[in-house]
Order: structure tokens, then C-alpha cells, then sequence
């Protein structure tokens, strides 16, 4: 009978821990969505009024993915922001970590569960 409660203590662990992580995964990916997203916003305006052509300042772009997630409460190990090099699109990498519950109890734990997302966007101007 013990040993039923502890399988069935550590299969209940192994499903908050899963739910946990992607619970944090969803909300990693809808904070890099809204990143990428405000990054794609930072179009170089003198290039648009001088050719019509909308490519990325990658200083705007990038400040506003920093100022898009640092207004998300979200506390992050890893971020990273690439703006590629002729201005066609920003990508939003995000990394966290997440530390066992139930389950570290029953398996050794060194290094918590590191979850991540990872999202793109490109400037449009829509008429």
C-alpha cells in the first residue's frame, strides 16, 4: 500500500511539474510573440520617406523588444534579440528556468528545467 502511495505521489508530481513547464512555456511564447511583434515596429522612417522601402532600424527595434518585455512580469535567464542584417525581420529568443516541485523530491536536481521560445516577425505597412 506504501509503495502505491508513492508511485502515486510521484506520477501527481510528474503532472504539476509538466503542466507547470508548459504553462511557462505559453506564457515565454505570448511574451516573445508581443517582443518580435513591437521589434517589427521599429521601421527606419528616413528610409521609408526617402525610397518607400521598410526595413528595420535595428537600434529602435531592438529597444522597443527590450521595452515590450521588460513591461511583461516574467522573470527571464536568457534573452536575445537578432535583428538580421538588411533590416527584413527581428527575432525574439526568450530562456527561463523552472525549478522541480513535487517531483525534485524523487529525482535529483542540479540544474532546474530550462524552458524557452522563440518567435519572429517582419515590418509591414499596411495600407
Amino acid at each position: 500500500m506504501l509503495g502505491l502511495s508513492l508511485l502515486l505521489l510521484l506520477f501527481g508530481g510528474l503532472a504539476i511539474d509538466y503542466w507547470r513547464g508548459l504553462a511557462l512555456q505559453r506564457e515565454l511564447a505570448a511574451v516573445a510573440d508581443s517582443a518580435a511583434i513591437a521589434g517589427a515596429s521599429g521601421i527606419d522612417e528616413e528610409v521609408y520617406r526617402a525610397t518607400g522601402a521598410v526595413i528595420l532600424d535595428p537600434v529602435r527595434a531592438r529597444d522597443l523588444a527590450l521595452r515590450s518585455i521588460a513591461f511583461q512580469d516574467v522573470d527571464l535567464t536568457d534573452v536575445e534579440i537578432t535583428i538580421q542584417s538588411d533590416g527584413s525581420s527581428v527575432t525574439v529568443e526568450l530562456e527561463a528556468r523552472l525549478e522541480l516541485g513535487l517531483l525534485g523530491v524523487f529525482v535529483e536536481q542540479d540544474d532546474p528545467l530550462a524552458v524557452g521560445a522563440v518567435s519572429s516577425a517582419i515590418p509591414v505597412i499596411v495600407p
